[in-house]
């Protein structure tokens, strides 16, 4: 017998550690770390979070992780770190989030270790084919699509609205993009929804071409702001997501997205919305979508309705509960 099996054994018989296993049996720990809280992943957790039967807690201390019967991380780079310092995570089942990578080839053969240990979940089918590339086995990966709240994001009939874009200033949103489109459309009218484009070098000059509102909003008021769009426009060059992109597609608005993150998944180029090359260089082609988009007559909001939180919340519970 070895240490860990006699240490097992001797826990086993300590009925005073009865009561609290039993507490903490079928309980999902969601980890994310103190310095992160306010994230937007933190409210996707939360979404899951309150839809599940199981008992759950947060956790944000790497030295202080609580006992239970699966661990979320809603980052790899959160579970590379939590494993560093928790090695006993190995035996645990560990589910990690994968939204998209944060560096070439995630970091080297360290990352696809680790990965390896846990089950890991990808929004979207690309980044899925770009783990198994790299190594990740595929047994272990899931992907399952984003969400949005159905009942919070209501259709609108289309017509005479206007064109958004909703992101946080960032490169990898691409703002070069979002100012090339709106200056090659100076007849139509755009919003920009997000945090931090103060910092964007030609923040004066977009905002001087007279056709951009900038906005920056509390979550219970996007619904009005997708009721203003006919068009919603996601110009980012990697994403895992964007779940603004379903929010609004269930708000009945027509997406022109960049092929990245779930976009591929949920948009059927013409049908229910279109797609560009992430690495599009000419701006006319994204222009010359937009327009067609304006005069599209499909109900979006029908194409996407299985992807809501309550079927994403159920989706992940079946990984929190398996052995």
């Amino acid at each position: 017998m070895n240490l860990i099996d006699k240490i097992r054994r001797k826990i086993a018989r300590a009925h005073w550690l009865q009561p609290l296993i039993s507490r903490t049996k079928g309980r999902v720990c969601f980890f994310i770390p103190d310095k992160s809280k306010g994230w937007i992943l933190e409210a996707a957790c939360r979404e899951i979070a309150q839809r599940l039967e199981s008992p759950y807690i947060f956790c944000g201390d790497y030295k202080g992780m609580p006992l239970a019967s699966a661990y979320f991380f809603c980052h790899y780079h959160f579970y590379k770190s939590a494993l560093q310092i928790n090695p006993w995570l190995r035996e645990k089942n560990a589910i990690v989030w994968f939204t998209h990578p944060k560096e070439e080839d995630l970091g080297g053969q360290e990352t696809i270790d680790v990965l390896n240990t846990a089950k890991v979940v990808t929004m979207c089918s690309k980044w899925r084919r770009y783990l198994v590339d790299l190594g990740v086995e595929e047994h272990r990966i899931s992907t399952i699509v984003g969400a949005a709240d159905l009942n919070f994001f209501s259709p609108h009939q289309r017509g005479g609205g206007k064109i958004g874009f909703c992101t946080a200033y960032y490169e990898r949103k691409n703002p070069d993009r979002i100012f090339e489109i709106v200056r090659r459309m100076p007849d139509q009218e755009f919003i920009l929804m997000g945090r931090n484009w103060q910092d964007y070098p030609r923040f004066n000059e977009l905002f001087g071409l007279g056709n951009l509102e900038y906005r920056q909003a509390k979550y219970a008021q996007y619904p009005d702001y997708y009721a203003e769009l006919d068009v919603f426009v996601s110009a980012s060059q990697l994403e895992g997501g964007p779940i603004p992109l379903l929010e609004s597609m269930m708000s009945n608005v027509v997406p022109v997205a960049s092929d990245t993150g779930f976009a591929p998944d949920v948009i059927q180029h013409g049908e229910n919305g279109f797609l560009y090359p992430a690495d599009e260089t000419d701006p006319d082609v994204i222009v010359d979508l937009i327009r067609r988009a304006k005069t599209l007559t499909a109900d979006v909001r029908q194409s996407v309705l299985p992807y809501t939180w309550d079927e994403y919340a159920c989706s992940h519970e079946q990984l929190f509960k398996a052995a």
